[in-house]
């Protein structure tokens, strides 16, 4: 046995303690006191000047607008998001504050001297999910064995950013081994929601979401292997893009299961603006930086504008309006679709139901895949430090303990990978046939992120965990992205009645709703395009988010 998680905890704890500047903090007396939605936390504090709350607010491109203008410096803004994302440090992991004030001092200078932007994102902060290594600091993923190793080569994406402009100052908390969709470890112990403290910011990339809708980011990346952008994204009320795998470049990006290739994680970029998403798209997929040169694995394809075209046609969504064969979603979801579908046909847009055939199915054979290859993978190193294991990740230690980890032989992952390719070639038979008689082919699909709007600390850790409605298309390789429709309203969405539930599953999921507890948690969806249709998901969502205003 190892060294205790308690004894490596403290000692990364007491790390990040460290480097944090006393002034940075919240008045003692404040933090006694805080609301149940903390993104009101900046504002209301009269923690932050005028100025600083002017930057922590601005989107990404006026910051960078501003700053390319010398109205702004880039040490001025890193100084606000430092302290920004202090105000929320149970997201934090590792602090970079000391590095970012240096880079933000020579983006000054150069600008001051060249009279030009080093690159498309220069002097803006970004803040990473934990697992994007950046040397010497640890890349944790919520265990033990990572907590206070210190690391040696950047992902390749940090790397792109950084040649790009940006500013790195924080690492933001993700859950044991990336693989829960609340944000909790040993390690850091538990981050809550921006909207609802009593609430999950959704995982894995839980602090990335909280921060970001905190004001504590102006842009943030995340990974996805089962819905790790797309839940936080949600629970947050953000925009969050999960990509099709090789879109975006992977290599060197710390991993829960390290090796596996059987469904693929991504990374992509979280915000609260879909501006944001695109502008990082055309930075990091340019011709100029090439990351298709740098990573085997990503795809020779630039981003491309004007995927609709006309730009004025009209689209056709398939919907997911209630329940995915198995889980139902709450009732302010429900609403949230059907302000949805109203706001696209009002806008001269088709909407019609999508049947979701196999989506369970799907989810099963992705969830299953990830605790045969993952039992040995996560369990044989927290077990080396005497972790305790979450609710939620007990199936992994069944496999590890059953000695199901590390004996997967050649003829099951056959089996695994022809029941993949089957369900992936069956969902691109059917969307193609939307084209039959005549139709124009379906454009992409609406549905929820998660049955919740975010739920209740824990409940996840329970028999009613569920990444349905993300997992299928990771299962498929599809890409995705959030968008918030509104907030739950306690006086209009009522709990169901005259209703039938699919299962015992879903009778416990829709118990668990209180439309007093989750008022005001945002309700937010996601739209689904087909493979390297990237591009196309960001236009339709800001079409979506156009029409929702209107």
């Amino acid at each position: 046995m190892g060294q205790n998680y308690k004894e490596i905890a403290a000692i990364a704890l007491a790390r990040r303690k460290a480097a944090i500047p006393t002034h940075y903090l919240l008045p003692s007396e404040y933090l006694q006191n805080l609301p149940r939605n903390v993104t009101t936390v900046p504002k209301d504090s009269k923690h932050f000047t005028t100025h600083e709350l002017e930057i922590i607010e601005a989107e990404a491109a006026d910051i960078l607008e501003k700053i390319a203008t010398r109205a702004w410096t880039s040490t001025e803004v890193t100084k606000a998001f430092c302290k920004a994302s202090i105000v929320a440090n149970q997201l934090v992991t590792e602090i970079l504050f000391s590095e970012a004030l240096k880079r933000a001092q020579f983006l000054d200078d150069y600008i001051e001297k060249e009279h030009k932007v080093i690159g498309p994102l220069h002097g803006l902060p970004i803040s990473l999910k934990d697992c994007m290594v950046t040397p010497p600091h640890p890349s944790s993923i919520g265990m033990a064995c990572y907590a206070n190793e210190e690391t040696s080569e950047a992902t390749v994406l940090v790397s792109i950013l950084a040649k790009l402009g940006a500013v790195f100052y924080v690492k933001t908390a993700v859950p044991v081994a990336m693989m829960m969709m609340e944000t909790n470890s040993n390690i850091w112990g538990e981050t809550t929601g921006a909207y609802h403290s009593g609430c999950s910011p959704g995982g894995s990339s839980g602090g990335e979401g909280a921060l970001l809708a905190m004001r504590g980011s102006p842009l943030g990346v995340g990974t996805d292997i089962g819905g790790s952008i797309r839940i936080p994204s949600a629970f947050n009320g953000l925009y969050g893009l999960k990509p099709t795998f090789g879109r975006f470049p992977v290599y060197g990006t710390k991993s829960g299961i390290t090796g596996q290739d059987f469904i693929f994680s991504n990374n992509g970029p979280m915000s609260r603006s879909i501006d944001t998403l695109k502008l990082y798209c055309q930075a990091v997929l340019s011709n100029e930086v090439s990351p298709w040169n740098l990573d085997p694995k990503c795809l020779a394809v630039p981003w491309r504008s004007g995927t609709i075209n006309p730009p004025s046609r009209k689209l056709r969504f398939g919907i997911i309006s209630d329940n995915d064969g198995e889980i139902s979603a709450h009732p302010p979801i429900v609403r949230g679709l059907a302000m949805t579908k109203k706001a696209l046909e009002k806008a001269g847009h088709e909407v019609f139901e999508w049947s979701p055939n196999n989506h369970p199915e799907m989810v099963r054979e992705m969830n299953n895949s990830f605790y045969t290859l993952g039992g040995a993978a996560i369990l044989g190193l927290t077990k080396e430090h005497d972790e305790p294991v979450f609710g939620s990740m007990k199936s992994y230690e069944r496999a590890y303990e059953q000695g199901e980890h590390g004996t997967l032989g050649p003829t099951k992952l056959r089996e695994m990978i022809t029941a993949r390719n089957g369900f992936q070639k069956e969902y691109l038979d059917r969307w193609n046939a939307t084209a039959e008689d005549g139709n124009q082919i379906m454009d992409g699909i609406i549905l929820p992120a998660s049955p919740w709007t975010a739920p209740r600390l824990g409940v996840t850790q329970t028999d009613i965990f569920c990444v349905n409605y993300t997992g299928v298309f990771n299962l498929l390789d599809y890409p995705a992205c959030t968008f918030p429709v509104t907030f739950t309203d306690k006086d209009v969405d009522k709990v169901r009645t005259d209703w039938k539930p699919l299962n015992k599953k879903d009778e416990a999921l829709q118990a668990d709703y209180d439309p007093e507890f989750y008022h005001g948690t945002p309700v937010a969806l996601q739209c689904v395009g087909r493979r390297l249709e990237d591009e196309k998901v960001l236009d339709m969502v800001e079409i979506i988010a156009n029409a929702l205003r209107m």
